[in-house]
């Protein structure tokens, strides 16, 4: 640590805080960032002579060589080390500067030696210190009033609460009232039953109850089941009929065994539907202007491709959807390829978009065009 000096026969002390320079006490290497004001840079401690101050760029005079010449070139500073500032050439000024020294301690000065001329003639001088004494006087007065101010905050803090808790017991009783008497009514309105006629399907229900009110019973003799509206949906509570059997291949159930066996034996291809986009032509990197429309709903589960004169290069092909002929998105994670010299695709291409909705519209997009490619056909396979 810096030994700590005072100069004791001064009734307000300098105080210097310094270091030895011994290996036990050794400076301590400063890097100060600091503009020049008024062409000087004060250093935040007091540098040492013999390590000198390092400023990039910069070369130090002796203080002998300023005396002769009495001025600064632009790259050339001064150091006063005994009180730790800087001088610098006046093209400097608000520039900042990086300081590299070794620190050898610091001067503090009390208040009561720095002063400001208040008026002339006479002179009125005020230290600092008088301004310090003036401002804790101030903060002292301040204090008591923030005191009184917080007793009485405190004392309608404690109103405030007591009222608090007063209106929070009579919102509690409302509340239990309310709650008490909503189950009532959620005990009526979950078991009331009104039966209203049948109807054939859920469609034709909700056409000619369009207005229902809690309670209402209905049953769809489609599929025997029966529904009651809660206050927001009709909710499905029994199937009439529902210890019927189902149909197996030796006894009739739900549909006979005739019917059971014959839709057993339908075959799934049947669900598959096929678009068919092709170009009769040279296939060059283009959208296909060919448009295919599709009226079902389904799901995009092959795509493949054809072409009767193979491509001596590579082909790659996106596959697009859209639905308002202004927004073309892309079915495909991986594109649809041909390597050259071939008449199929090579299988990668994977699906990233399966579903389809009735009314989507379909074409081909080429993004790389085989040298050549000629007779191109695309087979998108849809599961209805």
């Amino acid at each position: 640590m810096p030994d700590l000096n005072t100069y004791l026969q001064y009734n307000d002390p300098v105080t210097i805080i310094s270091r030895s320079g011994t290996p036990q006490d050794p400076f301590v290497d400063r890097a100060d960032s600091l503009p020049v004001i008024n062409g000087l840079i004060t250093l935040l401690e007091l540098p040492s002579p013999t390590d000198k101050v390092n400023i990039a760029g910069f070369v130090e005079i002796d203080q002998e060589v300023f005396e002769n010449r009495r001025f600064l070139n632009e790259h050339e500073f001064l150091v006063h080390y005994g009180i730790g500032v800087i001088q610098f050439h006046a093209s400097q000024e608000g520039i900042t500067h990086l300081c590299r020294y070794k620190g050898r301690g610091l001067i503090m000065y009390p208040a009561s030696r720095i002063y400001a001329m208040v008026t002339r003639n006479p002179d009125v001088v005020i230290t600092l210190q008088d301004y310090i004494d003036q401002i804790q006087t101030k903060i002292d007065e301040n204090q008591i009033v923030l005191g009184r101010i917080e007793e009485v905050i405190k004392q309608s803090q404690i109103q405030t609460d007591l009222s608090k808790v007063a209106t929070d017991k009579a919102n509690q009783a409302a509340d239990d009232a309310t709650i008490a008497a909503s189950r009532a009514k959620d005990a009526y309105d979950t078991t009331r039953l009104v039966f209203k006629e049948p109807v054939a399907d859920m469609v034709e229900l909700r056409l000619k109850y369009s207005q229902p009110e809690i309670g209402w019973t209905a049953q769809t003799y489609k599929d025997g089941k029966r529904y009651r509206y809660d206050g927001n949906n009709w909710i499905e509570i029994d199937i009439f009929g529902s210890n019927l059997q189902v149909v197996n291949e030796f006894k009739d159930g739900l549909m006979s065994v005739a019917e059971h066996l014959k839709l057993k034996d339908m075959p799934l291809e049947l669900q598959d539907r096929v678009i068919v986009l092709c170009k009769d032509s040279y296939v060059f990197q283009e959208t296909i202007g060919i448009l295919a429309p599709f009226p079902f709903n389904g799901e995009l589960v092959d795509v493949k491709g054809f072409c009767g004169v193979t491509g001596e290069t590579e082909t790659e092909i996106e596959i697009e959807r859209t639905r308002n002929f202004n927004t073309w998105l892309n079915v495909m994670s991986s594109n649809l390829k041909f390597n050259p010299q071939s008449h199929y695709d090579n299988r990668t291409a994977v699906i990233q978009t399966k579903q389809v909705q009735a009314g989507d519209i379909f074409r081909i997009n080429i993004k790389k065009a085989g040298l050549n490619l000629q007779n191109l056909t695309v087979h998108l396979t849809i599961r209805t």
